[in-house]
């Protein structure tokens, strides 16, 4: 998909962007915590695709910067967040400790060329985090999206496994952790907290978050 769309539809989308995260609040709080399990607080982060800025303020860096191809969910994240943490449509020219992308690889027109440009931002020691909803659940996702039950996905294409680890590899890059969290997304009283605390280590592969870590080659 051409930037261009995936931007008008970002942008279309922003206003209602933090209302619809809040009906979803049990997946975005769940998302939350396993990223402060795999990059911690008080480090120095960049996030790819940053909308309104939640995830990358929960984090607490010591040194944020936030980029997204949407200039009116930039404008939304200034106006929300503490003024430490830098908020652009602009790559930063710095190097991070942690780099991380959340929903945001099924929206990219070229990933290899997104890669590479985060690559320059690595150092040897770099993490790059990549978050994304697992494919297998696309066709109940779509359904959601036509019953109104969840934000407009907007132009996307889901990449699968191997898609992801040839591109990383083209990039400079290798995968160091590929796993999978949260088998229910939704907050079902009784039934989400058994399944996700007593089931998802004999179900991984059908969990709803599929997440990797990539460091340099």
């Amino acid at each position: 998909m051409k930037n261009s769309a995936v931007e008008k539809h970002f942008d279309k989308v922003a206003a209602s962007y933090d209302l619809g995260k809040e009906k979803y609040s049990f997946y975005y709080s769940s998302l939350k915590r396993l990223l402060v399990s795999l990059i911690g607080k008080n480090k120095v982060v960049f996030e790819f695709g940053c909308g309104t800025g939640d995830l990358l303020t929960s984090l607490k860096p010591k040194t944020g910067y936030g980029m997204d191809i949407s200039p009116r969910m930039i404008s939304i994240a200034k106006s929300k967040h503490n003024k430490k943490i830098v908020f652009s449509v602009m790559l930063p020219k710095r190097k991070f400790d942690y780099i991380f992308m959340s929903d945001v690889i099924e929206h990219l027109e070229d990933p290899t060329k997104t890669f590479e440009q985060i690559f320059s931002l690595m150092e040897n020691k770099t993490k790059l985090i990549i978050t994304m909803a697992n494919p297998k659940w696309e066709p109940l996702l779509m359904v959601w999206e036509k019953l109104g039950l969840k934000m407009k996905e907007g132009p996307h294409k889901r990449i699968s496994d191997d898609e992801l680890l040839i591109t990383i590899g083209k990039a400079g890059m290798k995968i160091v952790k590929h796993d999978y969290k949260l088998l229910i997304p939704i907050n079902i009283p009784f039934i989400t907290d058994f399944a996700n605390t007593h089931l998802e280590k004999y179900l991984k592969h059908l969990a709803f978050i599929e997440y990797f870590v990539a460091v340099k080659s």
